[in-house]
């Protein structure tokens, strides 16, 4: 196991152990076989084994009585294994439009009502985009944010909605519903987002989305420039690929647009 927690919880430090015992043995193991293993009162270890039993992460064979990993942890693992090759197929992608464009390309997914940044690749110019790779940006006022929020099913739709408040962060900010709400309409129609100044100033930003097998948004691909190197053409242009872009990675989860 890794070296001990700064504020350790004792129960759950002895949860780990026996989980850890379990992996490592790789066979069934009886209450007394794990009591002796790691010098805990048989009554501790039986508590610990039927709260991790109740949620899937240890399995009893009711024969013999003994003690296993649960396929709660092949779940987790699937889970694990299927978030990393998510990563691994976009990124290249992400790649490839930072450098036709040099500028900042994000990919983002919905988290607690807020867009977590996923990946990033930063622009080589001199002015570049404030952002970091594991922090979360408001949804109601950005192109990842407003792209997937489009998406959503009416009723997820409605409950981030209910749940959060429409801050203005800065003068170009939508801060009525009903008026987001009519955007974000004309949004699912035309399948990309933007972001006119509305998080941050001066900067300026159009996404698109990102579907799985089952139609469903599972995340969102954007390039953010600052006001200043925007036009028309350039536009038109970062709008055609990141569709593109889009599209190709969603058939690669099995959608069929």
């Amino acid at each position: 196991m890794n070296k001990r927690a700064y504020y350790p919880i004792k129960v759950l430090e002895k949860s780990f152990l026996i989980l850890d015992l379990l992996y490592k043995n790789d066979c069934p193991t009886s209450i007394t076989e794990i009591s002796n293993a790691l010098s805990l009162y048989a009554s501790t270890a039986y508590r610990i084994l039927s709260t991790l039993k109740s949620g899937g992460f240890v399995e009893q064979d009711p024969k013999t009585q003994k003690y296993s990993l649960g396929l709660r942890f092949i779940e987790l693992g699937a889970s694990k294994l299927q978030a990393m090759n998510f990563m691994k197929e976009i990124l290249p992608y992400l790649k490839k439009l930072k450098e036709k464009f040099n500028e900042t390309v994000h990919l983002g997914v919905l988290r607690e009502n807020e867009i977590l940044y996923l990946a990033k690749e930063e622009s080589s110019q001199t002015i570049r985009m404030f952002s970091r790779v594991g922090n979360r940006c408001p949804i109601h006022c950005t192109g990842l944010g407003k792209i997937i929020l489009a998406f959503l099913s009416p009723k997820e739709k409605d409950e981030i909605l209910n749940n959060i408040k429409l801050i203005a962060y800065t003068k170009n900010t939508i801060t009525n519903r009903t008026i987001l709400e009519k955007e974000l309409s004309i949004i699912k129609k035309q399948g990309f987002a933007m972001d006119n100044e509305e998080n941050e100033k001066d900067v300026f930003c159009i996404a698109t989305p990102v579907f799985n097998f089952e139609k469903k948004v599972i995340a969102a691909i954007s390039i953010s420039i600052p006001r200043f190197r925007i036009n028309s053409q350039k536009t038109k242009k970062i709008k055609k690929a990141l569709l593109d872009t889009s599209d190709t990675i969603s058939k690669k989860f099995g959608a069929n647009k």
